[in-house]
């Protein structure tokens, strides 16, 4: 009895064991990114291969349990916390969480726990980019910081990443890099060897970084169009390179304003900008939504574009849980059917004839007495809207004292 009696302690000392050995040297590597942009959290899910690490999303009011991770990304540009948010970090932080925090624009959100030379090396691995650096970022954190033995390669050496003058999503890989190109003549050389050059086609540019243009692209290729992602149009105006293309349209996916050498190009060239939204939330919660977006968000995304000569505020990126439990950033497949639409028709609308072109103009009338409304418009007395034969909604026959009781009402 008194034998097992013995074995069975030295059996559970021996799980016991396993069990601290397997958390310590094989267990899942949890890593934590705080504050980091969908897109951008979306690339790195992308990037890791290895079933060994799980990465997550959390945000500032879901820091209660942030010491529990075995690594911590916190992006400091544009950190907002409370009192109490910020207290539950420095909680993590007194307890030894391996923390790094990166684009640091504020002294106060540097909550960096890592020695300078780790910490320095992560921050690089993401500034840089890529499906190769976010994975040797992960593999980094694994064999060195969390400092698994098991499935923790060797994390390779940082990639310096050049963006190109233009890039275009992988054909072959849908998660693979985007290709780059140096120059125009490379970037159409690549296009007539995939079957996707269309000569005398509007070209069409587009721009920024808050949106995942990839089924934009393919939209506007397979409906007659020749299109440009570029990385920095103002490089591409400032080096003549938009002067070789037959420029039709602009669509810039970031938000804030483009600069007035932007502005005064395509104003030059006659050229429609535009400028899709994205919500910034899951699609689900942003159709709930009642207002659907507001505040410093709806300004800088409807607003300063506006200011641009943006055309036509649309909704167009949202987001979506993938499979690995974090949000990623798409296309809402009906809302890109009609903005291809609205972007193919107004390319069009510039070779019609005058005569073929129909234009209307939508005014709002209060009840009663009150007069026409456009907001931001000079608006016309009311009898000068009268037509010959008819009379608009919501105005009186004195108003149209030239037509018969009998007219449209």
């Amino acid at each position: 009895m008194k034998k097992k009696i013995i074995l069975s302690a030295v059996g559970l000392v021996l799980i016991a064991l396993g069990v601290v050995a397997w958390n310590i040297w094989f267990g899942t590597t949890k890593i934590a990114f705080v504050n980091y942009q969908a897109i951008t959290l979306g690339h790195i899910a992308k990037a890791n291969d290895n079933p060994l690490i799980k990465i997550s999303s959390v945000g500032v009011d879901e820091l209660e349990n942030i010491d529990s991770y075995d690594a911590v990304f916190v992006e400091a540009m544009g950190l907002r916390l409370t009192e109490e948010q910020r207290a539950q970090i420095e909680t993590a932080v007194d307890k030894g969480t391996p923390i790094v925090s990166t684009m640091i624009t504020n002294p106060e959100n540097d909550f960096t726990t890592l020695d300078s030379i780790t910490a320095d090396t992560l921050s690089r691995y993401i500034a840089n980019g890529g499906q190769e650096n976010y994975r040797n970022m992960l593999s980094y954190v694994r064999r060195y910081v969390d400092k698994k033995i098991i499935y923790a390669p060797e994390p390779g050496r940082l990639v310096e990443r050049e963006s190109g003058l233009l890039y275009h999503p992988n054909l072959q890989n849908e998660d693979g890099e985007d290709i780059q190109f140096p120059s125009v003549a490379r970037y159409q050389s690549f296009l007539r060897k995939k079957g996707l050059w269309k000569n005398a086609a509007p070209a069409v540019i587009i721009t920024g970084q808050m949106g995942e243009p990839r089924e934009l692209i393919a939209k506007l290729e397979s409906t007659g169009n020749v299109v440009y992602p570029i990385n920095s149009i103002r490089e591409f105006i400032e080096g003549g390179h938009a002067d070789s293309i037959p420029l039709a349209a602009v669509i810039n996916m970031a938000h804030g304003r483009m600069g007035d050498n932007v502005v005064q190009f395509l104003k030059a060239k006659n050229v429609p900008l535009f400028a899709p939204l994205n919500v910034n939330k899951s699609v689900d919660e942003w159709e709930k939504d009642k207002m659907g977006m507001g505040g410093g968000f709806l300004s800088q995304s409807v607003v300063m574009p506006e200011i641009d000569g943006a055309l036509r505020s649309f909704t167009l990126f949202g987001h979506y849980m993938g499979k690995d439990g974090l949000e990623y950033v798409a296309a809402i497949p009906e809302r890109l059917e009609t903005f291809v639409g609205t972007v193919n028709r107004y390319i069009a609308l510039r070779h019609k004839a005058n005569a073929q072109k129909r234009v209307a103009i939508y005014y709002y009338k209060g009840p009663g007495q009150n007069a026409l409304t456009a907001s931001g418009m000079e608006v016309v007395p009311r009898s000068i809207i009268c037509c010959s034969n008819s009379r608009p909604r919501g105005i009186t026959l004195a108003d149209c004292p030239h037509l018969p009781n009998n007219s449209n009402s």
